[in-house]
């Protein structure tokens, strides 16, 4: 295109308008006494403008509503176009909010220089509408201030919470820790740094510490919690609660673990001391019913074996008032003595069970085995020699730590009873042993007599007042006895036997 052509087509207004139009920003012209004289359809696009409503106005109009970016309201004076004006200065990035008749708050970035046709001066403004950027820049100062002021929140409760705190990477480094930390393990922060977690935990928590953190990175579990065990500065183990949560960025990614640890130190004894006051109160309580039971089983017994006696006594007191007959009376002597006899041995039975199972602190003493056995031979030596008994002792242990009653009387019961139930015309053999396996020291004392049989009676060896075999002087208290006896000290007793083939007692103690 030639430059005539050119220069004719700028004569041409509507050339001109096109070409304003054409361009992306907004344009205003002003003339020299401050007039709107033109501006391009994006001006009226970007200001909700119609051609009538702008043109010919100027910056003094109230329709603007404007505000500098500060905030503060600004007058025609001040808008940038008015300012190029009266001093002739261009104004670069001016940022204007302005309300055109209030319909709709937009923020503008405004240029404008002045120019000259002849001897006329004009004012040309292009301006550009950045309500989408300063919104977005608002928001994130806004959030950046929010941020920061998490920030400081988030930092003073690290710093000043009386709980231990701790932040560790994802590779389990110690980030930063404070002071309630440091104060309740004795390290300063510079000591927990260096040391690292793996040097201040017990090693078996440590090792599940870093199985649930690690189960933290690679799923959505937010939170874990667990007891854990800490050495503190000066060796001595502390156990607290350990409550870690994982941080992460807008992307997902681990940041940094934050862990709140409390000490339960003194919790954890406390819980102990209840447990052990709870065990013992529940051995009390058992005993207490074992007792409560034994003394019910007592009040029958004395029922039983005291009351008839006692009548028959009082029968023959009344009948050997009564007579006359000198041989009824000696006959009523004889018989008051036998039966009174009987309820002496019976109270005396009653007593001394009575007696050791009311006995709280039965004293323990280096007994030996073959001295006690001696001396119970010694107590049943006219049964034994009647009978022709043989013993056979095989004692792998020697010695007991025992209470020496209790031992002398299992010893005692067990052997008078195998000297007791043998067979017809056959010299009873008895078999004494003691040894040790896996459960410690065992006694075991076998004969060869009548035996019982276990599948009937075997349920009922050990009952009080229990006697298997007729024709016997026998109450049914030794076994009852004894098992008493063993059952106090913690130990067990048990029986094998088969009718007519004796009977074999083994005592763990």
């Amino acid at each position: 295109m030639s430059t005539d052509l050119f220069n004719e087509h700028f004569k041409d207004n509507y050339f001109l308008q096109s070409v304003i139009d054409s361009i992306e920003e907004g344009v205003i012209v002003q003339n020299r006494e401050g007039a709107i004289i033109g501006f391009n359809s994006k001006a009226l696009e970007i200001l909700s403008l119609n051609e009538k409503e702008l043109f010919g106005k100027t910056s003094y109009d109230n329709m603007w509503n404007a505000c500098l970016e500060d905030g503060i309201i600004a007058s025609g004076d001040e808008h940038p176009i008015s300012v190029t004006l009266q001093t002739g200065q261009p104004q670069t990035n001016v940022l204007m909010q302005v309300n055109v008749f209030n319909r709709g708050v937009r923020w503008i970035n405004i240029n404008s220089k002045l120019f000259h046709i002849g001897d006329d001066v004009f004012a040309f403004a292009n301006f550009s509408d950045v309500t989408d950027m300063v919104q977005t820049n608002k928001s994130l100062t806004l959030e950046k201030q929010q941020r920061k002021i998490s920030e400081k929140k988030f930092s003073n409760v690290f710093k000043y919470s009386s709980i231990g705190k701790a932040i560790l990477s994802p590779e389990g480094n110690i980030m930063d820790v404070n002071d309630a930390l440091c104060n309740m393990l004795g390290y300063s922060k510079e000591e927990l740094f260096s040391n690292g977690l793996k040097e201040i935990c017990h090693e078996s928590d440590y090792a599940e510490n870093i199985l649930q953190t690690k189960q933290m990175l690679i799923t959505e579990l937010k939170k874990v919690e667990q007891e854990m065990r800490f050495i503190k500065k000066d060796g001595n183990l502390c156990w607290a609660t350990v409550t870690t949560s994982l941080v992460r960025d807008d992307a997902r990614n681990p940041q940094f673990f934050i862990s709140q640890i409390q000490e339960i130190t003194a919790l954890k004894q406390l819980n102990r001391n209840l447990e052990t006051q709870n065990r013992e109160l529940l051995k009390t309580q058992m005993a207490l019913e074992k007792k409560v039971s034994q003394l019910k089983e007592f009040a029958g017994i004395i029922t039983h074996d005291v009351r008839g006696p006692a009548h028959n006594i009082r029968k023959m007191l009344e009948m050997y008032e009564v007579t006359e007959d000198p041989e009824l009376k000696q006959a009523s002597l004889d018989y008051l003595k036998k039966v009174s006899a009987d309820l002496t041995n019976n109270l005396n039975e009653l007593v001394q069970i009575l007696q050791i199972q009311m006995e709280k602190d039965i004293p323990h003493s280096d007994c030996s085995f073959e001295e006690i056995i001696s001396s119970v031979c010694l107590q049943l030596q006219e049964t034994i020699n009647r009978k022709k008994a043989v013993i056979h002792a095989d004692l792998k242990v020697s010695n007991l730590t025992y209470p020496r009653v209790f031992l002398q009387s299992i010893i005692y019961n067990l052997l008078s009873n195998s000297l007791k139930y043998v067979q017809p015309d056959q010299p009873p053999v008895i078999e004494i042993k003691t040894f040790k396996d896996a459960g410690g020291i065992c006694l075991t004392v076998k004969d060869y007599g009548l035996g019982i049989d276990m599948k009937r009676f075997g349920h009922m060896l050990f009952r009080f007042q229990k006697s298997f075999h007729s024709g016997f002087d026998s109450k049914g208290i030794g076994l009852y006895l004894i098992k008493n006896q063993i059952e106090d000290q913690g130990g067990t007793i048990s029986a094998e036997s088969e009718p007519n083939k004796g009977i074999t007692f083994t005592v763990r103690f």
